[in-house]
């Protein structure tokens, strides 16, 4: 025996299931503050690096990826909105993945992907880089890894 259940009935179960004002509305947004900045490698600007910023008390995870000149804008929730101000831990990792087309990913090279960055930079637990985000100032980073 098969049991016919319309479409429109789970959709509007599902619907009322999920706007109730009792739905748990998500972490609150903290004000962001415009950081920019610029990564060198010995000097030397790093293109396609990820910047990552940990937050000293956990609250957010800022982030960025710098272009061929090592330029780099920091988002929190959206495009180029910056970061909490506070101070945080600077990770920073080579992106060696390349697009060849949407969705497609190039294959590894042979013998795998080797970074000129010093892996000490990868973790927040070895990274000795450290910033402040400050409310009311331009904040622009110059991050130099060595």
């Amino acid at each position: 025996m098969k049991i016919f259940i319309p479409v429109g009935f789970v959709v509007t179960v599902l619907a009322a299931l999920g706007c109730g004002s009792d739905a748990p509305k998500g972490p609150e947004k903290i004000s962001t503050i415009p950081v920019d900045g610029v990564v060198t490698l010995n000097g030397k600007p790093a293109a396609d690096v990820s910047i990552s910023l940990h937050h000293s008390e956990g609250k957010v995870a800022p982030r960025g990826m710098s272009d061929k000149d090592g330029k780099f804008s920091i988002y929190t929730y959206g495009k180029d909105d910056g970061a909490p101000a506070g101070k945080y831990k600077v990770t920073a990792a080579k992106n060696m993945t390349k697009e060849i087309s949407p969705g497609v990913l190039a294959p590894p090279p042979p013998g795998g992907f080797k970074s000129d960055i010093p892996t000490k930079y990868e973790s927040v637990n070895t990274t000795d880089i450290s910033v402040e985000i400050k409310a009311g100032e331009k904040n622009s980073l110059k991050i130099d890894l060595k």
